[in-house]
């Protein structure tokens, strides 16, 4: 059947996005967030504030950008197979277009911070709630390009948790609707700077610190759930 040929297909690319997914979560945020881990407690008095930090970061963000649009590439023509299932489907397959603009606008973003200067890494550094107004100051490119990235790789972290959910409830695989979930709450976390630069709320620094964790733990999910189905959806 027609039908089952494309499911097949969607989950052979549901498999291949997750892979790519998994790379670009620890590319982009676990291994940046540890750095700027051991940047916070200055481990030998080192690492706080160096050039060469942030222009490892900037590289790790621009590796792990690149990984991820060719995720949401894959991503998007997984739901484009199964958009008979769900005409939601249709909806996310759009959102993660507009997510694949984002991460390559994140790329540019990544390799411009990548040049690294002393008043970026001090943004950097300091608080996320100040992060983004004292960016715009030491280098108004990088942090438009930061801002445009963001908005648009959210939107698609929004149509990448609809489909996700979605796919995993035709297939009957929990776990790719729990990846789907946790690239849900992926996008609630990100909110937390902006929201904090307008009202006060505690442990948001904690919390926007598990974001890297959401991340990698979704693309894992996603890939452990899809290579458990068989393209057998209900």
């Amino acid at each position: 059947m027609p039908s089952s040929t494309e499911e097949g297909k969607a989950d052979r690319l549901l498999r291949e996005a997750s892979a790519l997914a998994v790379v670009g979560s620890l590319l982009a945020l676990a291994v940046p967030a540890a750095l700027v881990l051991l940047s916070d407690r200055r481990l030998q008095g080192l690492v706080a504030g160096s050039h060469g930090l942030l222009g490892a970061e900037g590289l790790l963000v621009a590796a792990g950008g690149a990984a991820f649009v060719a995720a949401l590439f894959l991503y998007r023509l997984a739901f484009s197979r199964l958009k008979h299932v769900d005409p939601r489907l249709r909806a996310a397959s759009l959102l993660c277009l507009v997510g694949s603009l984002g991460a390559v606008v994140l790329v540019v973003a990544g390799a411009v911070l990548a040049r690294g200067s002393a008043p970026v890494a001090a943004c950097l550094g300091g608080k996320a709630s100040h992060a983004l107004s004292c960016l715009r100051s030491a280098d108004p490119t990088a942090a438009d390009l930061a801002v445009a990235g963001f908005w648009l790789a959210w939107l698609g972290a929004l149509g990448l948790s609809l489909g996700l959910v979605l796919s995993g409830r035709h297939f009957r695989a929990r776990s790719v609707v729990a990846g789907g979930g946790c690239f849900g709450l992926l996008a609630a976390d990100l909110l937390l700077p902006f929201a904090a630069s307008l009202v006060s709320l505690p442990g948001a620094g904690v919390a926007l610190a598990l974001a890297p964790f959401a991340a990698v733990a979704g693309a894992v999910l996603v890939l452990v759930g899809s290579r458990a189905s068989r393209g057998d959806g209900a």
